[in-house]
């Protein structure tokens, strides 16, 4: 049974609860940048090589607060445009200390999309090397698809 996007939003909730900032690297049509507004994040910031640009105000599914969701079109190689620390949650330099990186992708052996994948133990790997700590690498069974968490 392949991976739904229900499980990968549960997980997430699961895993990151209410935050500030948050930062989707592949965020693809916007989809999870939006949820990640709604659910838990004052801002959410999706970037990807062939995203659209999206800018939207919306409304909290706890609280009803006013969020923002943005994603644009940007390399995760070159992401000066965000100061470091500047998130809450995800990826490295922009990571704040303290801050959770989750990610939750294909892993190798995944042929829908012409793109790179990595095993879970090369992720571990990875996240070992750049200095993250409490690693979890999960993969799901009979899939080839990942759930992984670190702190900075």
């Amino acid at each position: 049974m392949p991976v739904e996007k229900e499980q990968i939003r549960s997980k997430i909730l699961q895993t990151l609860g209410e935050l500030d900032r948050v930062l989707d690297v592949g965020c693809g049509n916007c989809d999870m940048v939006r949820f990640l507004a709604r659910e838990l994040a004052q801002e959410a910031v999706g970037i990807d090589l062939r995203a659209d640009l999206v800018h939207e105000h919306l409304h909290s599914e706890r609280d009803g607060s006013e969020r923002t969701a943005r994603c644009q079109k940007a390399d995760a190689q070159h992401m000066d445009e965000f100061a470091d620390g500047h998130f809450d949650a995800v990826v490295r330099r922009v990571l704040k200390e303290g801050g959770t990186l989750f990610i939750a992708d294909f892993t190798r052996g995944e042929t829908r999309w012409d793109e790179r994948y990595f095993t879970p133990a090369e992720a571990r790997a990875m996240l070992d090397e750049a200095g993250f700590a409490r690693i979890s690498v999960r993969k799901v069974p009979g899939e080839h698809f990942m759930f992984a968490v670190a702190s900075k």
